[in-house]
């Protein structure tokens, strides 16, 4: 039997002849080449009975989808989410099997009297860009989970809006900028999560007002100032991570007053003074 040999692919250099003499253009890989834009969803199907039954009868609703519509095709926009499956996840919103409000990927709508979004999951999902600030909109939200994407740029003021957050986390991004003191808006906090990110400047004192906290996570951004004396106002706190700082200045002594603390983690950072 004659041997046969498989060939590798021909190469990605193509030769054009022209009248001026031979010509190099460079073929591009598929995977290297721009990917079609995924197609915007329409606001309108949120009223029209496409992506809420019964629009006139829950209006509440029909503004929460308006809002996760505007911020699915914010997200949808970044060119390096049009390689994402479109089949699965936020992309496949109002699509396929994934028409209905209630079946989006991610999506918890609260039933109990009338019906608004509650839940918005969408942990490690792999979304690029930065936080719409729609989101602010989603005034039912009683948890919001985007952790472990690809966020960049900084968290939204208008996130102070959602004063029915009870443990909202952003960390594992790669979010910019400092820590809005708007978020001690956030009365009903329990845990704030907005650790493994890229965060700037001083550790807000505003965020003792959040007397609800349980856990305060903080830790591997690039925050720096001293900590300040007022969370030791946070008496419920059990755990309290800042580690890997550039925090500066003394411990303060108030934070004795924490009598709850199972949990203070402040290594890697650039604290002086005695404990």
């Amino acid at each position: 039997m004659k041997e046969t040999h498989q060939w590798p692919p021909p190469p990605r250099i193509a030769l054009v002849l022209t009248a001026a003499g031979l010509a190099a253009t460079l073929t591009l890989p598929s995977a290297a080449q721009n990917s079609p834009a995924v197609p915007d969803l329409d606001p309108d199907d949120c009223s029209n009975g496409t992506f809420v039954s019964e629009p006139s009868a829950n209006p509440g609703l029909v503004a929460d989808c308006r809002a996760l519509v505007a911020v699915r095709n914010h997200w949808a926009r970044h060119p390096d989410n049009a390689d994402l499956p479109i089949s699965d996840g936020l992309l496949a919103w109002g699509s396929g099997n994934t028409v209905d409000i209630t079946s989006w990927s991610g999506v918890s709508v609260e039933t109990y009297l009338h019906p608004r979004v509650g839940n918005l999951q969408l942990e490690g999902v792999n979304i690029n860009g930065s936080i719409p600030q729609e989101l602010g909109q989603l005034t039912n939200l009683q948890q919001l989970d985007l952790s472990y994407n690809q966020l960049t740029g900084p968290i939204p003021t208008e996130l102070s809006q959602l004063t029915n957050l009870s443990a909202p986390s952003l960390s594992g991004n790669q979010l910019t900028g400092p820590i809005p003191t708007e978020l001690s808006q956030l009365t009903n906090l329990t845990r704030l999560e907005l650790n493994s990110n890229k965060l700037t400047g001083p550790i807000p004192a505003e965020l003792s007002q959040l007397t609800n906290l349980i856990w305060l996570f903080l830790s591997d951004n690039e925050l720096t100032g001293p900590i300040p004396a007022e969370l030791s106002h946070l008496t419920n706190l059990e755990g309290l991570h800042l580690s890997s700082n550039q925090l500066t200045g003394p411990i303060p002594a108030e934070l004795s007053q924490l009598t709850n603390l199972e949990g203070l983690h402040l290594s890697s950072n650039q604290l002086t003074g005695p404990i």
